[in-house]
């Protein structure tokens, strides 16, 4: 996209201006389902589902999010609350985009005393929803989850994903490798998954040729970390330290995370311990944050 709108200086680079809430709860954007499918089955109470939605007229970045409208009221009688999904496709208009994509799991819980299932709404009702079939959408939502302009898109980056928090970096790299001529600087990804069948949109990433690009996998039921426990996104940075730690450290690169909440602790003791190697004090990580942006949940 164009660097044709008034930007703003956000920390160590310049973000585009994006629009936000153009559609809201009184003013919704109905969008058609162009594509459905499952990306990962593991049982019929267990599945991630890829689901295309006919809505450019929504003026989306890669990065931000957009929110759906279940149909129906909650145990209060009141209309569902917005729920909010990560646009994993490209910016709606830039030239080439596939359209609004999302990467939806499945919510189900079980209650281990009585057994009864408790089935996330917004979840569920996307999954059963087919080709054809209409969602109400508001948005976009999210100013900061996105990447510079384009005349500052030229740096390192290190993208860490765990689950379907890999949503954004589907669109990210689509930018980076498909639409920002002679773009050759550092990009590390580094996905962390249970099992390999869940790493979502594998073949597409491995498709990226490009000798900087590297796609580093952490699967914590498969692979075995130094101390013989679950090997996690924290393992992959420990493990790959000569590479990354210039990276790192270099104040040029944006470090992006998205996903559980829960790695993030990893994620800090790791660049922390790698910090202390190279003399940079005990707590590196707090100093990274005008170079770092999360969407953790």
């Amino acid at each position: 996209m164009a660097d044709t709108e008034v930007e703003k200086e956000a920390g160590g680079f310049v973000r585009p201006t994006v629009e936000v809430n153009t559609y809201r709860k009184a003013n919704p954007l109905t969008a058609k389902i162009i594509e459905h499918r499952i990306l990962y089955r593991e049982s019929d109470e267990n599945d991630v589902r890829h689901i295309v939605l006919d809505a450019k007229a929504m003026n989306y970045f890669d990065g931000q999010s957009v929110g759906v409208l279940p149909p129906g009221e909650n145990d209060k009688g009141k209309p569902h609350a917005v729920r909010l999904y990560s646009i994993a496709s490209l910016a709606s208009r830039a030239p080439g985009s596939e359209n609004l994509c999302l990467i939806v799991k499945r919510y189900v819980e079980k209650n281990p005393e009585t057994g009864e299932l408790f089935r996330g709404v917004a979840s569920n009702y996307l999954c059963d929803l087919k080709v054809g079939d209409e969602v109400v959408l508001t948005g976009p939502a999210g100013r900061k989850f996105v990447l510079p302009v384009a005349h500052d898109i030229h740096r390192p980056y290190i993208f860490i994903a765990t689950g379907t928090g890999i949503a954004p970096f589907r669109g990210f790299l689509q930018r980076l490798y498909k639409h920002t001529p002679q773009f050759n600087s550092p990009v590390y990804l580094l996905f962390g998954v249970k099992t390999t069948p869940e790493l979502y949109y594998h073949d597409e990433f491995s498709e990226y040729k490009n000798e900087n690009f590297h796609y580093l996998k952490a699967l914590s039921r498969e692979m075995k970390n130094a101390q013989g426990g679950r090997y996690y996104v924290n393992d992959l940075l420990r493990e790959n330290e000569k590479e990354l730690w210039p990276i790192i450290s270099d104040e040029r690169t944006i470090i992006y995370m998205c996903g559980l909440k829960g790695m993030e602790e990893g994620v800090a003791k790791a660049i922390n311990e790698m910090a202390l190697k190279h003399g940079k004090g005990e707590n590196y990580y707090s100093t990274l944050s005008h170079r770092m942006e999360d969407e953790v949940y």
